[in-house]
């Protein structure tokens, strides 16, 4: 048996079919967010090396670019005052511009 809705009752479920999937995209985009912040400059480089790949351009600066941030992740990884005790230290040396 299929009930038959008004006009209006249609409407109101469209807008909340809209509404879930806008909800749904923001929490997305956050965490894509939280992602980029967490895995840092290496994978941001790498997503732009893959956008200028398929805008038709050569991705090679961004893909020589990652690489360096990584080796420079890996040479300071390897330092032996590296440690979770003076992580933040660490952090502000890795970021551009930190000393």
């Amino acid at each position: 048996m299929s009930i038959k809705l008004n006009k209006s009752a249609r409407k109101s479920h469209f807008g909340q079919g809209m509404t879930e999937y806008i909800i749904i995209v923001a929490v997305i985009a956050i965490a894509a967010i939280g992602a980029f912040g967490y895995f840092g400059q290496i994978v941001e480089t790498q997503i732009a090396g893959v956008g200028q790949e398929l805008g038709g351009n050569s991705g090679a600066d961004a893909r020589t670019a990652a690489g360096d941030l990584g080796q420079a992740s890996q040479d300071m990884a390897a330092e032996a005052n590296n440690s979770m005790t003076n992580y933040h230290d660490n952090d502000s040396e890795a970021a551009p511009g930190g000393g």
